[in-house]
């Protein structure tokens, strides 16, 4: 079905819309991969997060019928504020490349009024990013002058047998986190574990915290003892935090964030700390474990999974429209 301007209307997000944005969500999913992918608390807790005003911030569209059909958002919320964030879906039954077209220039527009909150002399972008497999939308933010950037894998392992157990190297050990007493330290550890991931940038430490405690406090499914230190004495080497399903596949264990500090590369660690969740999964009665991976890492971590015997099964495309030209803050090598 073909769209016209009078026929579709894009209008601000209200909470009352939440739910039927995450039945959009969900029929895109189904479309491109035959599941569902969304949860309803799982995208409130997005929505309330520190940073975001959603009336301000997201926009949902409506055909003539008052169906939602379409979403966008700026994901804007993080200092210092050089990377806008776009994401924008249409229904599979209703897809136009104008009305997109007009999503994508409603975004741009916002991004561009957000342009002073960046420091003076940055560089500024906007960024989407999209399964591979979406053809159309793909298309669309190349015909809007968006240039694809980066190329990301979700990348999977079956545990129909008992994982390897892992070798942790000497004067170190591996244990669930303490939250009580170590939520604050593993936080900060794990941002100067990825410092040296593509795009990323260094953000005020009492922000992050804010958004993490946030993030922990409403999220239903948390389970402390799936997010696992590495630590040597009292020094945090290596962190794995881990998710016992995803809305996807509850039989699927999920490896959210993996790193290591510098000090304590190259022993092994990574390795150890993969093993430990696969281990966790399994004894958990997981039938797979799956992460995301940039495909370029500039820490090789692509090779570290295929060697824990992990295989890519998606491919995910990020791309970049520059806002303003200027000093790049953002890691891009290393």
């Amino acid at each position: 079905m073909v769209m016209t301007e009078i026929q579709s209307k894009i209008r601000p997000f209200t909470f009352d819309d939440a739910q039927a944005c995450v039945d959009l969500f969900n029929a895109c999913s189904q479309q491109l991969y035959g599941s569902d992918d969304s949860d309803l608390d799982d995208l409130l807790t997005d929505w309330t997060s520190p940073g975001i005003n959603v009336h301000e911030m997201i926009r949902v569209v409506e055909n003539q019928d008052g169906q939602v059909i379409g979403y966008i958002d700026v994901w804007d919320i993080t200092n210092p504020h050089v990377v806008k964030w776009i994401w924008g879906v249409l229904h599979p039954e209703y897809w136009d490349n104008d009305l997109y077209t007009r999503m994508l220039t409603w975004a741009e527009g916002l991004a561009r009024e957000r342009i002073a909150l960046a420091p003076d002399n940055a560089r500024v972008v906007m960024k989407q990013g999209t399964t591979s497999l979406d053809r159309f939308r793909k298309t669309a933010l190349e015909r809007y002058g968006f240039e694809l950037v980066r190329h990301f894998y979700r990348m999977e392992i079956d545990l129909d047998h008992p994982p390897q157990e892992p070798v942790i190297p000497e004067g170190l050990r591996i244990v669930p986190i303490d939250l009580d007493h170590e939520l604050e330290q593993a936080i900060l550890a794990m941002d100067e574990g990825f410092q040296d991931h593509w795009g990323h940038v260094s953000q005020p430490p009492e922000e992050l915290l804010e958004q993490w405690e946030h993030f922990l406090e409403n999220d239903k499914d948390f389970d402390p003892s799936l997010w696992f230190l590495a630590k040597e004495g009292d020094q945090i080497a290596g962190i794995c935090r881990c998710s016992g399903k995803t809305v996807e596949d509850p039989e699927m264990g999920w490896v959210n964030q993996l790193c290591v500090r510098k000090p304590w590369r190259r022993r092994g660690l990574g390795m150890a700390l993969l093993l430990t969740a696969f281990n966790a999964f399994y004894g958990r009665g997981k039938a797979r474990a799956g992460l995301a991976v940039d495909a370029s890492s500039l820490t090789n971590a692509t090779q570290l999974y295929e060697r824990a015997g992990m295989h890519v099964t998606r491919q995910y495309d990020t791309y970049e429209k520059e806002l303003r030209p200027g000093e790049e803050i953002t890691t891009q090598d290393l």
